[in-house]
C-alpha cells in the first residue's frame, strides 16, 4: 500500500512539473522572449541542423500504410539522388506484379519493369512514372515533413499554442509549394517548444491529422519521424527503412 501511495505521489509531481515547464514555455510566447528565428532554429536542431539536411544526399526509405494507395501494395521502397532526383524505386503493383522503376523526380523521366521486363509502350511507360512519382511524393511527403521550411518559397507563422494532453505545443502554420522532395506542403505542424520536435500535423486539404513519433537517427547527423498515426483511428503509416548514406551505386538507377 505504500509504495503505491509512492508511486502516486511520484507521478503526481512528475505531471505537475510537466505542466510547469509547459506553462513556462506558453509565458515565454506570449512575452514574446521567444521569435518566429528561435523557433526555425529549434526545429532544424531537433532533426539534426539545416546544414546537415542540406549536405545530405542519398536516402534509402521504405513505406507502409496509407488508405489511397492505387499503384502499389504493401511495402514501398526507395533510393533517392536529393541532388540529382535520381530514383529507383521497387514494390508490389496492385495486380500483384512486381514492380522496378527507374525514373527521376525532377523530369518524370525514367524506365520501367514489370516482373522483370522491360516496358516497351512509350505512354505506358510514361503512365506508370506518373503513378511511382505520385507514390514517392506522398511517401517523402510525412518522412522528411520537418524539412519542409527548407528552400526560398517557404514561409511560416506562429498561430498560438494548443494544450495537448500536458504537453503545450505550439502551432505554426508553414506553407512550401516547392520542397526538396518535391512535393508541397501546406499545413499547421505542432512543434514541442522544448525539444523542436514535430509531434502532430494537421494538412490543409485533409480534414485526418497525424500523431508523429519513431523519431530514428538515420544517419549523417539526421533524426526523423518514422511513425504517423491518424486521428481517424484506422490510419498508420510506418516507415520501415529510413537510412541517410554516403553513397549509392549510380547502376542502381539505371539496372534493374
Amino acid at each position: 500500500m505504500k509504495s503505491r501511495i509512492t508511486e502516486m505521489m511520484h507521478n503526481f509531481v512528475k505531471f505537475i512539473l510537466n505542466l510547469f515547464t509547459a506553462l513556462l514555455a506558453f509565458a515565454a510566447i506570449v512575452q514574446g522572449q521567444v521569435s518566429d528565428s528561435d523557433i526555425e532554429t529549434k526545429l532544424w536542431d531537433a532533426i539534426g541542423g539545416k546544414k546537415n539536411w542540406e549536405d545530405a544526399r542519398y536516402f534509402m526509405f521504405s513505406c507502409v500504410g496509407r488508405e489511397d494507395e492505387s499503384f502499389a501494395q504493401g511495402e514501398r521502397k526507395y533510393l533517392w539522388d536529393k541532388k540529382t532526383g535520381s530514383c529507383r524505386f521497387e514494390g508490389i503493383t496492385t495486380d500483384d506484379e512486381a514492380a522496378i522503376v527507374l525514373f527521376n523526380t525532377k523530369t518524370a523521366e525514367g524506365t520501367v519493369y514489370i516482373n522483370g521486363v522491360k516496358l516497351d509502350n512509350p505512354r505506358t511507360t510514361a503512365d506508370v512514372i506518373a503513378e511511382v512519382s505520385d507514390e514517392f511524393e506522398k511517401d517523402a511527403y510525412l518522412l522528411f515533413l520537418p524539412t519542409a521550411l527548407c528552400g526560398g518559397q517557404a514561409s511560416y507563422t506562429v498561430t498560438g499554442e494548443k494544450l495537448v494532453g500536458t504537453q503545450r505545443l505550439v502551432v505554426i502554420n508553414i506553407k512550401n509549394p516547392k520542397t526538396s522532395f518535391e512535393t508541397p506542403v501546406e499545413g499547421q505542424l505542432y512543434v514541442d517548444l522544448q525539444t523542436g520536435q514535430a509531434k502532430r500535423w494537421r494538412a490543409s486539404n485533409n480534414t485526418n491529422h497525424f500523431t508523429i513519433s519513431g523519431f530514428k537517427d538515420i544517419g549523417g547527423g539526421l533524426v526523423l519521424p518514422t511513425r504517423f498515426t491518424g486521428s481517424d483511428a484506422s490510419t498508420s503509416i510506418t516507415y520501415p527503412i529510413a537510412a541517410a548514406l554516403v553513397n549509392i551505386e549510380e547502376q542502381k538507377f539505371i539496372k534493374p
